[in-house]
């Protein structure tokens, strides 16, 4: 797990508390105890599939639905052109600035400063 992840997580960690708390109370599940041994949740697994029975929650509805269209990932997609463009163009430009060259399409309009050194007066 990243800093990235514990963020998008930390957001929602309230909710969580609370479906948690929800899922516990529907099924009757307490808190079970913690050992260093594997847990025997059997039971606890047949209290939720014999709810689903009873509410009939494995019966398909007749539905005329279509399939639905593929969402796009724009986190990904977004990344993917930043990689693409955007940081390819960055880098470029460094290693042009750390070779001296002027960057394409890029002008230096900073005058070259005339520094005159003049003696000092030392009389005063």
């Amino acid at each position: 797990m990243n800093w990235d992840q514990l963020g998008n997580i930390s957001a929602c960690i309230n909710h969580l508390q609370s479906i948690k708390k929800q899922v516990c109370k529907s099924v009757n599940a307490g808190y079970q105890g913690s050992t260093h041994s594997d847990v025997d949740a059997s039971s606890l697994v047949w209290r939720v599939v014999n709810k689903a029975c009873k509410l009939k929650l494995q019966t398909k509805l007749n539905r005329n639905v279509s399939m639905p269209k593929p969402i796009t990932d724009l986190w990904n997609m977004g990344w993917q052109k930043f990689e693409s463009a955007s940081l390819a163009m960055f880098n470029k430009k460094i290693q042009d600035l750390k070779a001296g060259r002027l960057v394409e399409g890029e002008t230096d309009d900073i005058a070259t400063p005339n520094f005159q050194i003049t003696a000092m007066d030392n009389s005063g």
